[in-house]
């Protein structure tokens, strides 16, 4: 079994992960190219100062605009919005391996389903006549009962037919999402491809692979980063992993200090060695709070020192930090969690509230211009900076 320096693993986990050295990411094709190596990008509607997955480009993307993102979803079609982890953007190329997931929509009882069914029929006919459509373009049928609260029956029947494959996503304004049918969005190869993972334990095995992939390294304990690995009891977790090992599709390795054992892809093993004493140029980045690097926050503090919690659920009077707080990296450590806040209102982002890790120290200038991105990113012309904490 290999055995490895803390600081190789840190080292290793980042450059692989695209944040260390120079941005090996430019433009629309970099956005393509950073989804195809981490296997999927995680996506959530909040946006306080950007939406997860635009930070997570802009922090591996060295020129990184929205309209990039949007080009490779909507108009080349090389990624997709899927269900994978949760929702997430993948690479369009993987759509038949969740095939599965999609049939398991489709059969599975959910909230006011026999409704649903009963007005797919209207939805499908409004969408053939009129073409792409937001759920408010939609006829009012009502409300119903859904998975965070009561919203339109419109609504609950598209985003029930983008679940079960029959739609897609055709385009957002935002965050909202405008629907088309699948056959209208992706190409015939794609759609009627067969599942190559049929054996429910070969997709398993798939999807881990995937997802030590995107982390970097893994370790064989519960974890976040393996969410939506169906049926992922610690039978079949310990049964894929030792299966990945078998065939020699991941490596094993000791990190000095730790007692677990993490595992690699194979085919990352030339890339640890190179991390064993090379010097990458250090940048300082703002990471998205469901970024693949953050999947496991547990593994993230035994590495990284660093214990991080996305308060966005957390009552104000028991948050720690703040509602939306991001998390700094500078060079190979993270130094600290910074909150910020888009202000239309001012044309500012507002940087509200910065807080330091012990023994680090903040490069001021390198901050300044990762604020700088996110601030293009927002389209914000000013920054009201504050760091007294």
């Amino acid at each position: 079994m290999k055995r490895v320096s803390l600081s190789q693993a840190r080292r290793f986990i980042l450059r692989r992960q695209g944040l260390l050295g120079e941005y090996r990411y430019h433009g629309t094709e970099g956005v393509v190219a950073f989804t195809r190596d981490a296997g999927c990008v995680q996506y959530d509607p909040v946006d306080v100062c950007g939406r997860s997955p635009e930070l997570t480009y802009l922090s591996r993307v060295g020129d990184y605009r929205p309209a990039m993102l949007e080009e490779a979803l909507y108009k080349t079609r090389d990624l997709v919005d899927c269900y994978d982890k949760n929702l997430c953007i993948l690479p369009v190329e993987d759509w038949p391996c969740f095939g599965r997931t999609r049939t398991w929509f489709s059969e599975a009882e959910h909230r006011s389903r026999a409704d649903v069914d009963r007005a797919a029929p209207q939805i499908r006919a409004f969408l053939r006549s009129h073409g792409p459509a937001f759920s408010d373009d939609l006829p009012d049928l009502g409300k119903v009962d859904w998975f965070w609260s009561s919203t339109s029956l419109s609504r609950a029947v598209l985003e029930t037919l983008y679940f079960r494959g029959e739609l897609c996503v055709h385009h957002r304004d935002g965050a909202r999402r405008a629907f088309d049918f699948t056959e209208n969005c992706l190409p015939e190869a794609i759609r009627t491809a067969l599942d190559p993972h049929p054996d429910e334990d070969d997709h398993r095995v798939f999807l881990l692979e995937r997802r030590i992939g995107a982390a970097g390294l893994l370790w064989n304990k519960r974890s976040d980063a393996h969410l939506g690995i169906p049926d992922f009891t610690t039978e079949h977790r310990n049964a894929a992993y030792a299966r990945l090992e078998s065939q020699g599709r991941v490596l094993p390795i000791e990190i000095e200090g730790l007692k677990p054992v993490f595992y690699i892809r194979a085919q990352d093993e030339e890339l640890l060695d190179q991390c064993a004493a090379a010097a990458f140029e250090p940048r300082t980045e703002l990471i998205a709070p469901l970024d693949s690097f953050l999947w496991d926050r547990k593994q993230i503090e035994a590495l990284f020192g660093f214990a991080y919690r996305w308060e966005i659920y957390t009552p104000a009077a028991k948050r720690q930090y703040g509602y939306y707080t991001l998390p700094v990296l500078q060079g190979e450590a993270l130094v600290g969690r910074v909150e910020c806040l888009r202000d239309r209102a001012g044309d500012a982002l507002r940087v509200n509230n910065y807080w330091k890790e012990p023994g680090t120290k903040l490069d001021r200038r390198a901050f300044r211009r990762a604020v700088k991105r996110l601030a293009e990113l927002n389209g914000m012309k000013r920054i009201e900076m504050n760091l007294q904490k």
